[in-house]
């Protein structure tokens, strides 16, 4: 099986219900929000930017970054100018372990890097049994031992 061509393409009015209706597996419930209640939060959030992830055009998971500096931006995450947020990332289930996610970070990191006067790109995650974590430091973040002000224990953060 060829490897798929990964893309973060815009959410539209065709895709948003694919979008909306993909899934992490139950255990993972507790680590990540819907889609549709992340695509809510967008609209009312100047700083999001959110894309969904396609895996050869078909959607498989979705992210959303928060950029402080765009205008009106006014999540009050303790973010600097010089850092962006992977405030949420997800692949479906049914499309997790085939290395979309990894190339999906790739993109997302190539977005941030865009972004003017970005230095760091920002995660975070619930330290708990099939978080994350593993995932995010075997790509090369590294923990900071900060805690952000929605109560995760733990910041990551990758320079840009």
């Amino acid at each position: 099986m060829a490897d798929p061509e990964i893309a973060l393409v815009e959410v539209t009015a065709d895709s948003v219900r694919t979008v909306c209706s993909l899934k992490v597996t139950p255990e993972q419930q507790a680590f990540v929000a819907p889609n549709a209640f992340s695509i809510a939060q967008a609209y009312f959030e100047k700083g999001a930017w959110f894309r969904a992830i396609a895996a050869d055009g078909e959607p498989v998971g979705f992210v959303m970054l928060y950029d402080p500096t765009v205008p009106g931006a006014s999540l009050d995450e303790g973010i600097n100018p010089e850092e962006i947020l992977l405030w949420r990332l997800m692949v479906d289930h049914r499309h997790q372990g085939h290395g979309i996610g990894r190339k999906a970070l790739d993109l997302i990191v190539a977005e941030a890097r865009s972004r003017p006067g970005a230095k760091r790109l920002l995660s975070s995650y619930v330290p708990a049994e099939g978080g994350p974590r593993g995932f995010y430091l075997g790509y090369g973040f590294t923990e900071t031992g900060e805690m952000d002000p929605d109560g995760e224990e733990v910041m990551i953060a990758y320079p840009l």
